[in-house]
């Protein structure tokens, strides 16, 4: 073998050893981890809130109505649950024209570690169609009370505010039944209810 022949088996050799040398590795493909989502805790499942509000409100300024407002939330379950509305208006002047309205407002319900909301649908019997709506409550961790803004202008003009603080109370203690309260068809009217103030007096 003379020198070239050498030369080349050489750097076939040494090619070899730099092709095997630099052979890349099967890389296993890497699957990310799912990061673990943690679930709150149901704290309201089986538990009854309450919220009772007063105020005094002058119709047209002058007619005075003195109005209470109570409500009961029970979840009743992990998934569904009722609030109670009542609401009552003296009017002491004319005592005939008072009014009390009471209804019941079933629901399911979806939570957060700060909030909750409630589903409620009703048959709308005008459209013939069935509603839907909902109200979202903000839990306070550290008050323990739920907070519900209706953002209800005419509420707002009666009651002073929209907004309602509910706080927890034994089940056993909790208005989970308010005596001939009618299922809901579609949220409380507090514009309604002056209405049929005001056409009472003109009788």
């Amino acid at each position: 073998m003379n020198n070239t022949m050498k030369v080349i088996a050489t750097l076939c050799v040494a090619a070899t050893l730099t092709m095997t040398g630099c052979k890349k590795e099967k890389v296993e493909p890497v699957t990310p981890e799912t990061p673990e989502v943690e679930t709150p805790e149901n704290i309201y499942e089986g538990t009854s809130w309450i919220a009772h509000m007063e105020n005094t409100y002058y119709y047209q300024g002058m007619l005075q109505m003195d109005v209470t407002y109570d409500l009961s939330l029970d979840f009743l379950d992990s998934v569904s649950g009722e609030l109670f509305h009542d609401i009552v208006i003296d009017v002491p002047d004319y005592p005939a024209a008072s009014q009390n309205q009471n209804m019941t407002e079933a629901f399911t319900y979806t939570f957060s570690n700060d909030s909750v909301i409630l589903k409620c649908q009703y048959y709308d019997d005008e459209l013939g169609d069935t509603a839907y709506y909902s109200y979202e409550l903000v839990y306070d961790t550290v008050a323990k009370t739920l907070t519900l803004d209706f953002d209800d202008p005419d509420m707002e003009e009666i009651m002073g505010t929209s907004v309602v603080v509910f706080t927890q109370v034994p089940v056993e203690s909790a208005k989970t039944i308010i005596p001939g309260a009618k299922s809901a068809k579609g949220k409380t009217s507090w514009g309604n209810i002056v209405g049929k103030i005001a056409r009472a007096l003109k009788n």
